[in-house]
């Protein structure tokens, strides 16, 4: 896969000349699904069209050979539309072979987007191809997307403790953790409701899990401050388990994203480092200055040091994102001090 640093501590510019293409040259960019779900991919296809189109609009077909010149053969499943009317509505879906994802593979479609607008969006996950879409807001909302698409599990799963739901009820404080780092406290009685019933909903469905580690502590007290019980929660705001039990982790079922809560109640920011560079020999180049320090990265090219923030899904280059104030470049050279370079 392409080169990810996630903060979450777990783990060509080409002018689209499709309308001009001929029919026999986009019949041999199709690739075959037969080894995806078709069904899953139809319905994909359908949602995110909706992004992109008005009452005006077709789509139009972005042959593969508009983004890829080699390695097409290693492409499982590829599909590519812009809106007539709205040229810059784009989506991208891709699934390599075996579910492969060479960073050389990847890497065409990454720039194709990064080149070419200044924030898009991308969804990656083991149940979907991956997903590259740009529209005028970027406002994809892909759970609802994926909600739609996948089926769900038909199994009811098994319920969370009902013996540790009796013990956090009294919770009357919550202090997040993460690597034994303090990040914040919520008291606030209606989001200490929120969390609880969500922990509540979480089904744990078999014995299958993935195993990725838990990425925060949720330390649940009572009013006299004692420590009930902990609760380890996922970087994907969604599995959790209670500190001593055993097994696989619980998902919750009501829809609550606990990254949201987390992002809202601390200064902790969900977001990872995308580095598309072939190598970080380069020289280095000032991308960012304030009023205390400069800011340098190692590339040849500026945009092959990206930034995605995980709750919206939304990618833009690093300079971007630090000149229009997304997020400071205080926190990501203290965070990743290997890519961006404070002096």
């Amino acid at each position: 896969m392409k080169k990810i640093l996630l903060s979450i501590l777990i783990c060509g510019i080409m002018v689209l000349g499709v309308v001009g293409c001929g029919k026999k040259e986009q019949e041999n960019d199709k690739k075959t699904t037969e080894d995806y779900d078709k069904e899953l991919v139809q319905c994909l296809e359908s949602q995110l069209g909706g992004y992109l189109v008005t009452e005006t609009d077709d789509l139009i077909e972005i042959p593969l050979s508009e983004i890829k010149s080699n390695d097409k053969e290693k492409i499982s499943y590829y599909k590519g539309v812009y809106a007539s009317n709205h040229p810059n509505n784009i989506y991208v879906m891709v699934y390599p072979k075996n579910g492969t994802y060479e960073s050389s593979v990847m890497k065409d479609f990454d720039k194709y987007f990064y080149n070419k607008f200044s924030i898009y969006q991308t969804y990656e996950s083991p149940l979907t191809p991956t997903i590259y879409i740009h529209n005028q807001d970027n406002d994809v909302d892909f759970k609802d997307i994926v909600n739609k698409c996948v089926v769900k599990n038909s199994d009811d799963g098994k319920s969370f403790p009902n013996n540790t739901l009796d013990k956090i009820n009294n919770t009357t404080k919550i202090v997040i953790k993460s690597n034994q780092e303090e990040l914040g406290t919520i008291s606030d009685k209606d989001k200490l409701t929120e969390i609880l019933n969500a922990i509540s909903s979480s089904k744990q469905y078999g014995d299958a899990c993935l195993l990725d580690n838990y990425a925060f502590e949720f330390e649940m007290h009572d009013n006299n401050n004692k420590l009930i019980d902990t609760i380890y929660v996922w970087g994907d705001g969604n599995r959790l388990i209670p500190k001593d039990t055993k097994g696989c982790y619980y998902s919750i079922s009501n829809g609550t994203d606990l990254r949201k809560i987390i992002e809202k109640e601390t200064k902790y920011i969900f977001y990872g480092i995308l580095d598309y560079r072939d190598n970080d020999n380069q020289k280095e180049q000032l991308i960012y200055k304030d009023d205390k320090n400069s800011y340098y990265i190692k590339s040849d090219d500026t945009n092959e040091i990206a930034i995605k923030f995980m709750l919206n899904n939304q990618i833009m280059t690093l300079k971007y994102a630090l000149e229009n104030k997304y997020i400071s470049a205080e926190k990501v050279a203290k965070d990743y001090p290997d890519v961006l370079i404070k002096k």
